[in-house]
């Protein structure tokens, strides 16, 4: 697979290799074949709504944010975080290409510290990994070996979206940083009580940002067989899933019928 990858990026050069990625990546998942590792992004159409506002922190390519723009519809609203100028471009290029309207692009990073903060894409092994783009002087992203970086503004999560009449979804999957994601937006999140998805791989972190959230009415869950099950987060158990769930208190009523007894 890595072969194939490296042959691809030398055929088409990088930009046009992210954006036949992210054209792919639509046609694998429109036919549903695009398998357990994304297994979240299916699982969104049973409790996304028309009219809904989501928000979408670490856009990447796109994923996530033209699926929640095709669920929310014309009534709803999209706001897509992503800092890295590569990544944007792809991604406003296919929302251009595709006249996606309820969806607005931000080029910035959330949570970080100072006016600006330094992004660069690493090296793994012999490969040059998109996905693993983050911010270069955090915890996640020391002792790596960086082939590219820039930097970004860097805005706190309240700063962006303080002024959302509504707020029912967030995903956010920042490579390490998502605790301090949260911490810059909790006036914001304190408000609406969307449903918040992040990526976590770290147990640590993930009892932080619970501790974070816990006091506004948040329970942890973890997506497994099409069911939300209920997550203890001071367990040494290893999860199913990096990506865990928030549910406010307020929303679980509406999501009964989703989360396993």
């Amino acid at each position: 697979m890595n072969l194939i990858r490296n042959w691809l990026q030398r055929l088409l050069g990088e930009r046009r290799y992210l954006a036949f990625l992210a054209s792919v990546f639509r046609k694998i998942y429109g036919a549903g074949l695009a398998g357990p590792d994304y297994q979240d992004i299916y699982f969104l159409r049973n409790f996304i709504k028309i009219g809904d506002y989501c928000v979408d922190i670490g856009a990447h390519l796109g994923y996530y944010t033209v699926e929640l723009s095709r669920l929310v519809g014309s009534e709803g609203k999209v706001f897509a975080v992503e800092p890295m100028s590569r990544f944007h471009e792809t991604l406003k290029n296919l929302l251009d290409k595709r006249q996606i309207a309820n969806v607005t692009l931000y080029q910035m990073a959330l949570g970080g510290e100072g006016e600006y903060v330094e992004m660069g894409i690493p090296r793994v092994g012999s490969q040059k990994k998109f996905a693993y783009a983050r911010v270069k002087d955090s915890q996640a992203g020391q002792n790596l070996d960086y082939l590219e970086s820039e930097k970004v503004k860097n805005e706190s999560g309240d700063s962006l979206f303080k002024q959302l009449p509504r707020l029912d979804f967030i995903k956010c999957d920042v490579e390490g940083l998502e605790v301090s994601v949260f911490s810059s937006m909790m006036g914001t999140v304190s408000v609406h009580h969307p449903v918040l998805l992040c990526e976590l791989a770290d147990r640590a972190e993930r009892i932080k940002l619970f501790e974070i959230v816990a006091p506004h009415g948040y329970r942890a869950f973890a997506l497994r067989e099409k069911k939300l099950h209920h997550l203890d987060v001071y367990s040494v158990e290893i999860t199913v899933s990096h990506n865990h769930y928030f549910i406010p208190d307020k929303r679980l009523e509406a999501l009964k019928t989703l989360i396993s007894l």
